[in-house]
């Protein structure tokens, strides 16, 4: 029921477009210790989205830039058809793609999981558009960016939280999943159990049981 597969190759195509040739997004990073965002661009991200939509086939709850040992790249969490997978895409130099999938089908999912799965299909906007507006808003580019509240009978807003890099520090701006329009108090919209939370709780779950 859980899948476990890691895909590695050279010039995949998701960010190279199948030639081995270096491509600008990817080289936008250089971490530091000083600074785990480097110099990440306002293209990377809906870089990064794109890739992992055109691999899966799905759509995003969330995706979040990550920093390990020097070696940067994201976790997304992807719905595709009754399947909820957390893909994870490294960029240890501008041709290489490592994706490691772990899918969990619609049944086992946590029950807040599920909630974002079927709030996502109402989006009227994509993520990447919404993460677009919101660099353009907050002046700095996306690093992390996902659903903020699931639809429920206490949350009737539709949102993308997307958190930004401004002056070497986070910024949050949220938009309208419906309208594109950006929202006046993000902070309003912030879950702690995020659909990356709700996943691991699902497969823990499976191991509990």
């Amino acid at each position: 029921m859980i899948r476990t597969a890691i895909i590695i190759t050279m010039a995949i195509g998701i960010f190279t477009g199948f030639a081995p040739v270096q491509n600008p997004y990817l080289l936008a990073y250089a971490a530091t210790t000083d600074n785990p965002w480097g110099s990440v661009n306002d293209r990377s991200l809906v870089t990064a989205i794109e890739a992992f939509e055109k691999f899966s086939g799905g759509k995003l709850l969330e995706i979040r830039f990550r920093n390990k040992n020097g070696v940067v790249g994201y976790d997304a969490v992807v719905t595709k058809g009754d399947v909820i997978s957390n893909l994870s895409l490294s960029v240890p130099d501008e041709n290489v793609v490592a994706i490691a999938e772990v899918d969990v089908p619609q049944w086992m999912a946590d029950w807040k999981l599920r909630r974002y799965k079927e709030s996502v299909e109402k989006a009227k906007i994509p993520l990447s558009e919404a993460v677009l507006k919101a660099e353009q808003i907050g002046g700095g580019p996306a690093v992390d960016a996902g659903l903020a509240k699931p639809l429920s009978g206490d949350n009737a807003v539709l949102a993308y939280n997307v958190e930004l890099i401004k002056d070497g520090k986070p910024k949050r701006v949220a938009i309208d999943a419906v309208t594109g329009l950006p929202i006046a108090n993000p902070e309003s919209l912030l879950d702690p159990w995020t659909p990356e939370k709700a996943l691991y709780e699902s497969l823990h779950k499976v191991v509990r049981d």
